[in-house]
């Protein structure tokens, strides 16, 4: 957790459930999540109240909002680990736990505050305390730990909560043939538990917002799910395959063979074999379930992690005194190469991702890799080795990462802000021209007003912020930090100070149509700017100058 405020805000997310969870405090609303004070309904609350007591606790910074979610990875391992100890043994458990916590994805979700791996903790928890209890280890303890799972699930992310445990335990009990399950599985307790959790804030959401259901349930579970609307991130059907290949990196290069070996002890004894088919049947329908809409988000498959780790560590479990490990020490020195490559060409060649001050960092995980490889050759007879070797590689490309991740958040706005704050005073005005940079209500710890073309008829048809910001007035007209580009000239010639953040491509189309504006600092592609001089002496700059000064930074 040493890392978690080394780092600014990674947006739109990051700064947009944080500002949720400060207005929170703010308001005293722990109902109805705000941004930039209007109404933000496209989430259930509990990852809003989990950063809400963080800030209150540890105040408004990045190391308090993404507390929880790197506690919850932290669960997310301990909770494999239990499970996997009743399931198989305890070097499974153990190896299982290691791995989910040392693989790429879920590393790095653990130190990102948004939704993603609470949701799949929470679902993988209570897949993960069915069949514990299912396998008879504390029965009704473990059953109902699986239904309050499910209901922190919806809490955090809505339907698939429900509908993941439905279709993975559903699968397993027909492929089994084993309806009895259904006796004992206290389901009539269980949804009562589930409902006593999760009703209480549904009822209160839809007394506060009486559209609420309908656009929360229908515009935002099962419309995005059958992608009817037009929303972001269009992706083709394969994009989890290399999205789970690199992010279990480099325990992907076992994990066909443990998934091989699990499916064929199934095929010849499958009553035997139960906790093997559930782990394979898991996180195949939440690949599938995923891949069937457009819309796809690399952290929806992160529930997929857990089984996986558990299928790999029991694999690896039965290898552990093998001495012929030539294939897979092959293997992972190929997959070491292989990364090495991407990274030299995303840094020298096409440094679309890694910005020319990343280099030292991509140049370190580039050295890492090649010695990774050199005592893999080495350890090529001794499994134990190989997985400590696995693991120090990791954690050491892990730890690289992070110390460089600020140089990889090219859209914070958390050098700007530092600047401003010399300057503003409680009379000023912050925009947002033709953007929402939705960290700096966080940073700046106020409201902004926001430019945009608010009378587009195509604003609901597109997912993006304006949508999100437009749909929120539905529930509470309140406009009043959102304007159009007619009010925005009329304020910024008038006698109030205004402080302006906008894209460099938008700024060609605004100094056209400003008299004068006062440069005060640009960072990679935001320009901050102000109507009004911060010094007596200062004079405005014009068109040409403010060019060349935008061009020399």
């Amino acid at each position: 957790m040493y890392s978690l405020g080394h780092y600014p805000l990674f947006i739109p997310d990051e700064g947009r459930y944080s500002e949720a969870a400060r207005e929170m405090i703010l308001t005293g609303n722990y109902i109805t999540p705000h941004v930039n004070n209007v109404v933000f309904l496209e989430k259930p609350i509990f990852h809003f109240w989990l950063q809400a007591i963080a800030l209150h606790f540890f105040g408004v910074n990045e190391w308090a909002v993404r507390f929880f979610p790197s506690l919850i990875g932290v669960l997310g391992c301990l909770i494999t680990y239990l499970c996997g100890r009743y399931l198989f043994d305890r070097q499974t458990a153990i190896i299982a736990s290691v791995i989910l916590a040392t693989s790429p994805l879920y590393f790095g979700a653990a130190h990102y505050a948004n939704l993603d791996l609470e949701v799949a903790v929470f679902v993988s928890s209570s897949l993960l305390f069915f069949i514990t209890a299912v396998k008879g280890y504390h029965r009704s303890l473990f059953l109902f730990l699986s239904y309050g799972c499910a209901a922190l699930a919806f809490l955090t992310k809505g339907l698939i909560a429900i509908a993941f445990p439905i279709l993975v335990i559903g699968i397993w009990i027909l492929l089994l043939n084993r309806w009895n399950i259904l006796k004992k599985i206290h389901a009539i307790k269980g949804t009562i538990l589930f409902l006593i959790i999760i009703l209480p804030w549904l009822i209160l959401a839809q007394q506060s917002n009486p559209a609420f259901f309908h656009y929360f349930i229908v515009v935002h579970q099962i419309t995005r799910f059958l992608s009817v609307g037009v929303f972001n991130n269009p992706m083709p059907i394969w994009f989890y395959v290399p999205v789970v290949i690199i992010g279990l990196f480099p325990w992907t290069v076992v994990l066909f063979q443990s998934a091989r070996s699990a499916a064929s002890n199934i095929y010849h004894r499958a009553n035997n074999y139960e906790t093997e088919l559930f782990l394979l049947i898991w996180p195949s329908v939440i690949i599938l379930f995923f891949s069937i809409p457009h819309s796809k988000m690399i952290g929806y498959i992160l529930p997929v992690f857990p089984p996986l780790a558990l299928l790999i560590a029991h694999y690896l479990a039965l290898q552990i005194n093998n001495k012929n490990n030539s294939r897979i020490v092959l293997l992972l020195m190929c997959a070491n190469f292989l990364l090495a490559i991407i990274i030299f060409i995303l840094t020298y060649i096409k440094p679309i991702i890694f910005s020319p001050p990343f280099k030292i960092y991509s140049n370190a995980m580039v050295l890492t890799l090649c010695i990774s490889s050199i005592l893999l050759f080495f350890a090529k007879k001794n499994m134990k080795a190989i997985f400590v070797s696995c693991i120090l590689t990791n954690i050491f490309l892990l730890i690289i990462l992070m110390h460089g991740a600020s140089f990889l958040n090219t859209h914070s706005t958390k050098p700007l802000v530092q600047v401003l704050k010399k300057y503003l005073i409680p009379q000023d005005e912050v925009v947002n021209y033709f953007k929402f940079y939705q960290d700096v209500p966080f940073y700046l710890q106020r409201y902004v007003t926001i430019v945009a073309d608010w009378h587009d008829q195509n604003i609901l048809f597109h997912d993006n912020w304006k949508r999100e910001l437009w749909s929120g007035i539905a529930f509470q007209n309140n406009r009043e930090q959102l304007i159009d580009e007619d009010t925005f000239w009329q304020r910024y010639d008038g006698n109030k100070r205004l402080f302006i953040f906008l894209n460099e491509n938008d700024f060609a189309g605004f100094k056209s149509k400003a008299k004068q504006y006062f440069f005060i600092k640009k960072n990679n592609h935001v320009i901050l700017l102000s109507n009004q001089s911060m010094i007596k002496q200062e004079k405005p700059l014009l068109s040409k100058t403010i060019k060349r000064e935008i061009n020399f930074l």
